[in-house]
């Protein structure tokens, strides 16, 4: 459904650079930013009038050949001497969740809480977001969860040395071992979000898809938001969602929010059997809505910029 696609194994970044240049392109968008094989030197030759980065890289990819940063209305930061790049907004979401990235999985009915007989807070966000401040904060809110457990589903999980770093965390709180539950799991820990009650987010990094894909299981998300575009991630998510209520701005309001939605078991069996549905019939599920906003975007984008060279 594309004019043209061009895919080479091997290729210098001048020579992709006049590739693309030959196509004459109105806007060239970059989707890596600095992440392992990008090609934003590809960017530097400027071989589109109009460049702009999106989705894969959640900072300013540092190249002031590129003119804009694909956001939303939430995840832009607030000081815009944040961003290198002149935003570039989507008027709700400035993602969409496909049907192929998120297949139909079962729901347990019923919430873990209500087949156990204890709250169950969790995770499966890669632990490079993790600091030992942020570990304590989720400790702490266990500690003040008579008899809840905190699940970890990561394939590090597997490992004795991060077991021991968490559980000593933990411990530090007040949290005995066995409250500290690990899956060693890759690619396949969909269906652990059936054992989870509340995901935490990690913070200042927070989740994407990690955060789509605990509420796409009925899981909800508490979150915290901080000033730059990787810290407001989650907080765009869960607004579109309709779960704004959910985004807190301290730590002592994401404890505090993270224990009330722990206290509301008739919220929590709510939204798992209804959460999915919700994100279906919210801007993140309305795909065919999200591309017409995207198309427009760029659209005006381009206009603008062909105006501002006439005058």
């Amino acid at each position: 459904m594309v004019d043209g696609f061009r895919w080479t194994k091997e290729i210098t970044d001048r020579d992709a650079a006049q590739m693309i240049a030959d196509d004459q392109l109105d806007m060239l968008i970059e989707l890596g930013g600095t992440t392992h094989m990008n090609k934003l030197v590809v960017m530097a030759f400027k071989p589109a009038p109009l460049q702009a980065s999106w989705l894969g890289y959640p900072h300013s990819a540092g190249l002031t050949s590129i003119d804009h940063f694909i956001l939303d209305p939430f995840v832009v930061p607030e000081d815009r001497t944040l961003l290198i790049e002149e935003p570039l907004l989507m008027p709700k979401s400035w993602i969409a969740m496909g049907e192929l990235a998120f297949p139909q999985r079962p729901i347990t009915p019923g919430t873990p809480e209500s087949r156990k007989g204890y709250l169950t807070y969790g995770t499966a966000n890669n632990p490079y977001k993790y600091s030992k401040a942020m570990v304590q904060t989720w400790a702490k809110i266990v500690a003040a969860t008579p008899d809840a457990q905190f699940l970890f589903v990561r394939p590090e999980a597997g490992s004795p040395t991060f077991r021991a770093h968490i559980e000593a965390i933990f411990e530090g709180e007040g949290v005995s071992k066995d409250r500290v539950r690990f899956e060693s799991i890759r690619g396949a820990h969909m269906p652990f979000y059936n054992e989870i009650d509340i995901s935490l987010d990690t913070f200042p990094q927070t989740g994407g898809t990690t955060t789509c894909e605990s509420l796409f299981m009925g899981v909800p998300v508490i979150s915290l938001v901080g000033p730059t575009v990787f810290e407001r991630l989650s907080y765009s998510i869960l607004n579109n969602a309709g779960l704004g209520d959910l985004c807190t701005f301290s730590r002592e309001e994401f404890m505090q929010t993270a224990l009330r939605l722990a206290a509301d078991a008739p919220r929590r069996a709510k939204l798992r059997h209804e959460l999915r549905e919700m994100l279906k019939q919210s801007p993140l599920g309305q795909t065919k809505a999200f591309a017409e906003d995207f198309f427009a975007m760029v659209e005006g984008a381009v206009t603008k910029s062909r105006s501002k060279k006439a005058a």
